[in-house]
C-alpha cells in the first residue's frame, strides 16, 4: 500500500519544480502570482510529477507541501490542488514533504491581496462564482 494515493488510487510520484510562463490570457491564473514576485514572466515552482496506474501523467503544485498534503490524504477533490502547466525537472529537486498551514495560509492571503490590486473586475467575478458553487449567498 503506497503512502501517496491519487483519488484512492495508487500512485508513482516525483519531486522537483516546474517552469511555468505567465497566463497572459488569465491574469488571475494562480502562478502569475508567482511570475510577479521575481518580476518575470517565468517562475520557479516546488512540484510534484504523478504517474496514475494508467500511466496517466500531470504536474501539480506543492509550495509549502500542499501538493504532499493532497496526496497522503488520499488525493480526494475535498483537498485543494494547483495544476501546473511547464517544464517539469527533478532538478533540483524541490522536496516538501510536510504541509506547512502557518506559511501556506500566508501566501494565500498575500496571493488574493495581489489579485484584488492587479484585477479587480477579475477578482469580483471569481468571488461571486466561489461563493455561487460553496453554496453562499451573502
Amino acid at each position: 500500500m503506497g503512502k501517496y494515493k491519487w483519488q484512492g488510487e495508487n500512485i508513482k510520484i516525483k519531486f522537483g519544480n516546474c517552469i511555468v510562463e505567465r497566463n497572459k490570457e488569465k491574469p488571475l491564473y494562480w502562478y502569475n502570482y508567482e511570475c510577479s514576485l521575481g518580476h518575470s514572466e517565468k517562475a520557479c515552482i516546488p512540484a510534484i510529477q504523478i504517474t496514475t496506474k494508467e500511466e496517466q501523467v500531470f504536474v501539480i503544485a506543492n509550495h509549502f507541501g500542499i501538493g504532499v498534503h493532497k496526496l497522503i490524504n488520499g488525493g480526494w477533490p475535498n483537498y485543494t490542488h494547483f495544476s501546473l502547466y511547464g517544464k517539469f525537472s527533478t532538478k533540483p529537486q524541490l522536496k516538501y514533504a510536510e504541509f506547512d498551514l502557518d506559511n501556506y495560509s500566508v501566501y494565500e492571503a498575500e496571493r488574493e491581496k495581489w489579485e484584488k490590486e492587479t484585477s479587480p473586475e477579475e477578482y469580483e467575478k471569481n468571488l461571486q462564482l466561489r461563493k455561487m458553487i460553496q453554496g453562499d449567498q451573502g
